[in-house]
């Protein structure tokens, strides 16, 4: 079956040069923040730098993000299918090696060793980048991409690519050349990521996923909490099912329409 969206009748039309125009902005946005106040990646999940280098400009980018959308008469084809891809066994699956990772992360972290207003920092800016990456990613990239009807393959394609680049800069503030690993990581991540909202039929679950994915992360990573065998084991096998599903699905379509 062939990908049902709804396609877009804005009041500015959603082409693929706009979209990546807003990529572009709200990476040098993001980017140039850190910059100007030397914030270290390795340090972003820090309660100081997490204000400076996540919650306020994503604050900022949120808010512009829906008014942008608003303006430009973007809803609901941004965040909404027309018509889900009903595969729940898929939908289980996936969610289930997601939260194999989520869950043992948050339920067992020593969450004492956090100030609440850490704490409260870290849920926030978490949400932001679900909100935010997703907006860009998985609502106006892929949108723009199939509007521009080359297919449901390129549109899953070009949207995960950009999500894997958008994390290439991070090399820049110190993650060095492992950001190369983290493209990759984010590339896989991004067809989960595409496959939920498809399997959902809305952009919520996505930004739920990606950012209570992150907040398991940086939370670790502030608590010195190390990831347990089966955290590691679940990671594993949702980058891979990210990819075997989607290739399964993307190769039916095609057959569909062959």
């Amino acid at each position: 079956m062939m990908a049902m969206v709804i396609r877009t009748s804005p009041r500015w039309p959603l082409t693929v040069g706009v979209a990546v125009g807003v990529y572009l902005a709200y990476s040098l946005l993001v980017m140039g923040t850190w910059w100007g106040f030397g914030i270290p990646y390795q340090r972003l999940g820090e309660a100081p730098y997490l204000l400076r280098g996540v919650v306020a400009p994503l604050a900022v980018a949120a808010v512009l993000l829906a008014l942008l959308q608003g303006v430009g008469g973007w809803w609901p084809a941004t965040v909404r299918e027309v018509r889900p891809l009903r595969r729940p066994l898929f939908l289980v699956l996936l969610l289930a090696a997601n939260l194999g990772f989520i869950l043992p992360g948050l339920l067992t972290q020593p969450w004492a060793r956090l100030t609440p207003e850490h704490v409260a920092l870290l849920v926030l800016g978490t949400a932001l980048v679900g909100f935010c990456e997703e907006t860009v990613n998985r609502g106006l990239l892929l949108t723009a991409l199939r509007d521009t009807g080359r297919g449901e393959r390129w549109a899953w394609f070009g949207s995960c690519a950009l999500f894997g680049l958008m994390h290439l800069p991070n090399g820049l503030f110190g993650t060095g050349a492992m950001e190369f690993v983290q493209v990759l990581l984010a590339f896989m991540m991004g067809s989960g990521l595409y496959l939920l909202r498809r399997f959902s039929g809305a952009l919520w679950l996505p930004m739920g996923v990606h950012a209570a994915w992150d907040l398991t992360t940086l939370a670790a990573g502030q608590t010195g909490t190390p990831p347990m065998p089966a955290q590691v084991l679940a990671m594993v096998a949702s980058y891979a099912l990210s990819l075997l599903l989607a290739a399964l699905v993307l190769r039916g379509e095609r057959t569909a329409l062959a």
